[in-house]
């Protein structure tokens, strides 16, 4: 029996590349693969980023509704929590199935009772997908019905991040980049906006000096709590074992991501901010690297607990330092992992399958 057609348009308010975020490039990457899947597959973006948002709104609202009259378009899909006043106009309006991605973020925000306004909008559309099961628990817990909830995790495109040279070669090439010699030194990575939910301060004081000195800690990212960090590393003496490399190429991320023995992710509980799932865990083991992570928000998601790394409890330095002294997860294993369960393609899947069944 043939599959009922899904004729499905993607709505963004902020879309790469004059904007770049996880929410933008998450939406660039489904909308991209399930385009790929599906050919009656829609979009209207705003590529004009933030100045152009007011003007985008209406703009977006008229076109949208010519859009769904024109071509019978079944389903509207639209990028986060702000979008969802949009998607509940265009729904009464066209009678379209309406539904909408909450990351996790989006959903907490508390100014001025967001948080509370966007979940009375989000319940009155069909669906609501949460990006990790940590999300979902932030929206059934401001009254968005938990029948409407499908938690669809994040996806990752395994070709974009992996470099197909020997990793001596690359190793070499990063020591380079660096000014430092990589010779038997355990290389840990970390990627993030500097903020204090990362872990990476707490990290620097409680983990670095207990382990062994060959360990070198590089931290990609910029942010608030950057100064901060410094001064960690000096105070604890460990100019020579952490190296806070600022925001990174393109080029120097993926050397990283592809030296690296394992990538570390020390979150840290936060209140009113959470990590909604983690992204940059699956870039990182897509490449073959082993993850260590606290075990909280949607960053359990994220990693495959024993097959793509470990999760360990929050702010638990002995854990922590425990796994990095053991041996990596065999790279090939967490690569198959992650394109079985990850791939942008299968994630994609999951979505159309899911919308056809609104």
């Amino acid at each position: 029996m043939a599959k009922k057609p899904v004729k499905i348009l993607f709505l963004s308010y902020v879309y790469p590349p004059r904007t770049i975020g996880g929410i933008q490039t998450y939406m660039r990457d489904l909308t991209a693969h399930v385009a790929e899947q599906n050919p009656h597959t829609y979009r209207i973006i705003n590529p004009g980023g933030y100045a152009f948002l007011a003007l985008f709104i209406p703009y977006s609202i008229f076109k949208a509704v010519g859009l769904i009259r024109r071509h019978g378009i079944t389903h509207l899909h639209v990028a986060s929590g702000p979008h969802c006043f949009q998607a509940l106009l265009i729904k009464k309006l066209t009678g379209v199935k309406a539904t909408i991605t909450i990351h996790g973020l989006d959903i907490m925000i508390e100014t001025l009772w967001l948080d509370r306004i966007i979940a009375f909008f989000a319940r009155r559309l069909d669906r609501v997908f949460c990006v990790s099961n940590a999300t979902k628990r932030e929206c059934v817990r401001r009254g968005v019905p938990a029948e409407k909830c499908v938690v669809i995790f994040n996806g990752v495109d395994p070709g974009v991040f992996p470099l197909d040279r020997p990793r001596k070669e690359l190793r070499a090439g990063l020591g380079r980049m660096l000014g430092v010699s990589l010779d038997h030194r355990k290389i840990l990575v970390a990627n993030g906006r500097l903020v204090k939910r990362k872990g990476v301060d707490w990290f620097v004081r409680s983990v670095v000096p207990r382990l062994d000195r060959r360990c070198l800690f590089l931290v990609s990212g910029d942010g608030p709590e950057r100064d901060a960090i410094r001064a960690s590393i000096s105070d604890c003496g460990l100019g020579d074992r952490v190296m806070l490399l600022g925001r990174t190429s393109d080029e120097l991320l993926r050397l990283l991501y592809n030296t690296a023995d394992y990538f570390i992710m020390p979150n840290i509980h936060e209140p009113g901010n959470m990590e909604g799932f983690g992204l940059v865990v699956l870039e990182a083991a897509s490449c073959g690297a082993t993850v260590i992570a606290s075990d909280i928000e949607g960053i359990s998601d994220a990693v495959v607990d024993g097959v793509t790394g470990w999760l360990v409890p929050e702010r638990d330095a002995d854990a922590f330092a425990r796994h990095i002294a053991r041996a990596p997860l065999p790279g090939r294993k967490v690569i198959g992992e992650v394109r079985k369960r990850f791939d942008w393609r299968v994630i994609a899947a999951q979505y159309i399958e899911a919308l056809r069944n609104v």
